[in-house]
Formats: C-alpha cells, structure tokens, sequence
C-alpha cells in the first residue's frame, strides 16, 4: 500500500519542488547580471530574486492576521542569494507548523476569505509563476537553467 502523504506535507513538497529549482537557478545567476532588467520598467533580476524570497511571507501575514515583513532589497545577487536561502528555511518551517485542522481554517486575502489551504495553494502558484520568470532572464543572461522543478522531493 502506498504511503499517503497529509495535506500539510503534500503543500509541502509542491513548494519545495519549486523552491528548490529556484535554489538551483540562483547559484547559477552571474553576479553581472544582478541590475539587468527585461524593459524599463521590469524588475531586475536581483529585485526578482528579492521578491520571490519575501513573498510567501504575504501569504502567511494574510493568514495570521498581520503585517508582511518586507526585508532591504540586496545589493548584489550573492546577497540575494543569502536572503533566499535564510527565507527559505524561516518559510519551510512555517508550512511545516500547519496542522491538518489549521488549513481548514479561513483566512482573507485580497478581501477574499477562503481556507487556509486555498491560500497555500495560491502561494506556489505564485512562486510557479516568478521562478518561471527568473528562467527566462536566465536564459537572456546566457544561463542555462536546471529542470524547472527538483523531482527529488
């Protein structure tokens, strides 16, 4: 019989699956390429690095009720790098905490109250679509990208 995974651990390993592709591509982002934007206006590739590693805290402030915590933008991709990978750990330890009775509880975000594990969902959603993102300014910036999600989770 196959063992089942919870629904706590199930999140989990969607998030780490992109999570740790985006570990991957990180390392491999030159240190040139760090203020380099796609337009004008786009973010560069160190204020995407930044926002990826901060976001998943919107998330959690929406469910717990408070105020997002919003670190300095880095100045270099090694900083940024840092920032993501102690994020990382601080927001892999939060998913851990939820309860199987804790992502039944409703939370509001974006006005919209819905179960906690709604928002869970829509927080890899969002990293799915950024890391996608930072792919294709890896690409631009002459790297080639690990496999968009690490299958060893």
């Amino acid at each position: 019989m196959k063992n089942e995974l919870t629904t706590t651990q199930q999140i989990m390993k969607r998030w780490k699956m992109h999570r740790n592709a985006l570990l991957e591509l990180v390392a491999l982002l030159p240190e040139s390429g760090g203020t380099w934007r796609p337009w004008d206006v786009g973010m560069t590739t160190i204020e995407l690095i930044h926002h990826l590693a901060m976001t998943p805290d919107f998330f959690f402030a929406a469910i717990e009720s408070r105020d997002m915590f919003v670190p300095p933008v880095p100045s270099t991709i090694s900083e940024a790098r840092e920032l993501l990978q102690q994020l990382t750990a601080e927001h892999e330890q939060k998913l851990a905490s939820y309860s199987e009775s804790d992502l039944q509880q409703d939370a509001t975000i974006f006005e919209n109250v819905e179960p906690i594990v709604e928002v869970l969902h829509r927080l890899i959603g969002h990293e799915a679509h950024h890391k996608g993102q930072l792919f294709v300014y890896a690409r631009m910036l002459g790297v080639t990208p690990p496999f968009y999600v690490d299958l060893s989770v």
